[in-house]
């Protein structure tokens, strides 16, 4: 059985060295492939590091883009050739994550379970502390609920890119990551969405760990706004190793029944004119993704709920939300549902149809 890990490599030197040295405890792994899009005062010191850390496998390839292309877009470009080189299992991994002796081994061991096996995922400065990472399922609104606890290995609807052994079925039935509509965040739940939909079984195997870093505050202050996780109070388990961290705990309240929340046009988006970083594209992505996977009464209750929300907001912060563009997205977003097309070729032009 042959198993590549895919990388995308991004201006941190030390973080990639890091998981390459992790990498090293992982027997059953054979390849290695790295998309770099580093800016070029990282590309030596990362290329260093790569030719350090990659004599051991039978095939390794760094490539250099020399631009920031996108998270969806690196690991498409990875996938893709791991693919043709014809892998066994494609192994995704984020270069700010470590993985833990033995992860690969604990995830091939349940390979005739699956088609997509996670990892548990935990706080890499706090290994004891579980993350949101780990997985997630839908309630019946569609809206995403993130797990909380991970006590034993279970199926799953979504998860993070960090760890993920995807096998070739998966490739061979839904190809790579999308990087038409998405640059960084939501492919990975686009992925899942994909795999799910096709029959196929996304499952999170406990046995296997690996970390990652917790949440960047941006990311966690938009959960907690939409009331996904709480930054007060941590959930009280009876073991240690089962306690979520008091920032991205779930909290077991009434919003986790609620439709899901849809993000909204703000001022940062509008300032940006070429629609190609992630701040200006995630709310876009997200409507698009939300387009494809809830069902018309989903979207539709999704839609209201974001509306009454977005507009709480706009009160609360003026003109750093723009309430006009952002029910435009919306009504672009439930006239392709009902339609049952999607009129952009990508998310760049959704991006320049909603801000004009």
């Amino acid at each position: 059985m042959q198993i590549c890990a895919v990388t995308v490599a991004y201006n941190n030197p030390k973080e990639f060295t890091r998981l390459l040295r992790s990498l090293e405890g992982q027997l059953s792994l054979n390849g290695l492939i790295v998309i770099d899009n580093s800016y070029a005062t990282s590309i030596e010191d990362n290329a260093a590091a790569f030719r350090a850390h990659s004599q051991h496998y039978q095939f390794a390839h760094h490539m250099i883009i020399g631009k920031n292309i996108g998270s969806a877009a690196g690991f498409c470009c990875g996938m893709k050739m791991a693919h043709e080189k014809g892998f066994d299992w494609v192994w995704l991994l984020d270069q700010d994550g470590t993985v833990e002796k033995g992860c690969l081994d604990a995830l091939l061991k349940n390979a005739g379970q699956a088609e997509i096996l996670c990892p548990k995922i935990v706080d890499i400065d706090s290994p004891h502390t579980v993350l949101p990472q780990s997985g997630a399922t839908l309630n019946c609104w569609g809206r995403v609920v993130f797990l909380n606890s991970v006590t034993e290995s279970r199926n799953i609807s979504f998860f993070a890119t960090h760890g993920a052994l995807i096998s070739r079925e998966a490739l061979d039935r839904i190809g790579y990551y999308d990087p038409r509509h998405f640059f960084v965040g939501h492919e990975d739940f686009d992925y899942a969405f994909r795999a799910t939909s096709s029959g196929m079984v996304v499952r999170l195997i406990v046995e296997a760990e690996a970390r990652h870093p917790h949440l960047f505050p941006s990311k966690r202050s938009l959960l907690i706004a939409f009331g996904v996780i709480d930054s007060v109070s941590p959930e009280r388990e009876t073991t240690v190793a089962v306690r979520l961290h008091p920032a991205a705990r779930l909290r077991k309240r009434v919003s986790d029944y609620l439709p899901e929340g849809l993000l909204w046009i703000s001022k940062p988006l509008m300032n940006d004119k070429n629609c190609r970083t992630n701040r200006a594209i995630e709310s876009l992505s997200d409507t698009y993704l939300a387009t494809k996977r809830l069902t018309t009464l989903q979207l539709g209750a999704a839609i209201v709920y974001s509306l009454l929300y977005v507009s709480v907001l706009r009160i609360k912060f003026g003109g750093r939300i723009y309430l006009k563009k952002t029910a435009k997205m919306y009504s672009i977003s439930m006239l392709s549902k009902l339609r049952k097309k999607w009129p952009f070729k990508s998310v760049e032009e959704f991006c320049l149809y909603v801000c004009n």
